[in-house]
Order: structure tokens, then sequence, then C-alpha cells
């Protein structure tokens, strides 16, 4: 997710790519992946009076605060990697690798379009993930080749170079993303592929398709 705290000086470039992708996509795509994670964790029907879900790369932490206020017995901290400037709440800064929290102190983990952006440290993160949480809730990119990962490039800069955040080189493919959850021995619940995030804009729903999102519910 895009954070607001990624990059303290924009330029006039940045603050247009970042109107432009406010007034496109970013309210809508927020509402939809809102409902749908609400939706995986009650299918997940965990049998606890207070629910607690940990969002790595919170970013600005909008779907964070909304899982919250959609869920009155979920419980949500956000980590990512930068300085709590803004003094938000249930944040937490971290290094990028290594979670500062207990094993199992979450029911949920959630990964919102954040693993594409840090290859490096993916296996870590995942790691991590599997330590501190109960289940892991994925939203991802897949990429079929060379014309659907450009596709998807561009829609990351649009969404995310305004705020500083790397454009990913490449993205999961469907047999990636199947040997990284078998690498880390986890089990996967449930994968929802297609998503739909761009039904809403006339032309842009026939390019960005919605096999080139996905969702996976894993236990850890």
């Amino acid at each position: 997710m895009s954070s607001p705290l990624a990059k303290d000086k924009k330029s006039f470039f940045d603050k247009l790519l970042i109107r432009f992708h406010k007034n496109a996509s970013h309210s809508n795509r927020i509402a939809i992946l809102s409902r749908l994670f609400t939706q995986k964790i009650q299918e997940l029907a965990i049998q606890k009076e207070t629910i607690t879900l940990l969002d790595i790369g919170c970013g600005d932490m909008k779907i964070t605060k909304i899982l919250a206020e959609q869920n009155k017995n979920l419980q949500t901290t956000g980590v990512d990697i930068y300085p709590n400037t803004r003094n938000w709440k249930n944040y937490v800064a971290f290094d990028g690798r290594t979670l500062p929290f207990t094993e199992k102190s979450f029911d949920i983990i959630l990964f919102s379009d954040v693993l594409h952006h840090d290859y490096e440290n993916l296996d870590q993160l995942i790691k991590e993930a599997k330590r501190v949480s109960n289940f892991i809730m994925i939203k991802d990119h897949f990429e079929y080749g060379f014309f659907s990962r450009t596709l998807l490039q561009l829609a990351d800069i649009v969404g995310n170079y305004g705020y500083g955040v790397s454009i990913p080189k490449r993205y999961f493919t469907k047999k990636r993303f199947q040997e990284l959850v078998k690498k880390h021995q986890l089990t996967e619940i449930k994968q929802q592929c297609p998503v739909y995030l761009y039904n809403h804009l006339p032309l842009v729903k026939y390019i960005f398709k919605g096999k080139y999102q996905f969702t996976s519910v894993i236990k850890t």
C-alpha cells in the first residue's frame, strides 16, 4: 500500500500522480478490498471475543482502520518501514524484515499489495508472518507474461511512484506463488482469482483484468 510517510518532499509530478490516483480509483479500491477482507475474516469463523489482525505494509492505514470499523470484535495494528511522524494510533515502525512481536501474537496477518514490492525480503516476511500469526491473508497480483507485467508496472507507477515506493520488476505467477506456499510449509485454505477492482472505470476494466488480482487465505 502507498504511504504518505514514505516521501516527505514531493515534486509537482508526484503530487499530480497522487491526485489522479485518488480521484480515479484509490477510494473505490479501498472500499472493495475492505469488504473482501471482512468477508475472508468472517469466513475463518475464529471463535474468540477479540480477534487480532496485523496489517504488514499498512501504508496510509485506511484499510486497517476500515477493517476495525467493519468488524467490532477486530483489534487492528499496522506496521510499515517508515517512522510514525504523524503519530498514528496502532502503528508500529519496523525494519522491513523482523516483526517486533512474539510468537502467535496475532490471529491474522494481512499483506495487501505488499509482497511484490519486496522480493528481496519475501521469504523472510513470510517466515515472520508464519511465526507471529495463525492465518495469513494475501492480496497481490498475478502476471502472465510481458504484457500483463508491463500493465501492472504502469498501475504501480500511478499508484505508488508519487509516494516514493519502488516499482517491481516482476510479479507472482500462479506457479511461483504455489511454490512459495509449499516452501514455507503453509496450507492455502482458499484462493480467489479473479478479483475485480476497476469495474467502475469504463475502459480500465477491460485493460486491467480481474485475473491480474488475487487473494489467498493461508493457515500457518
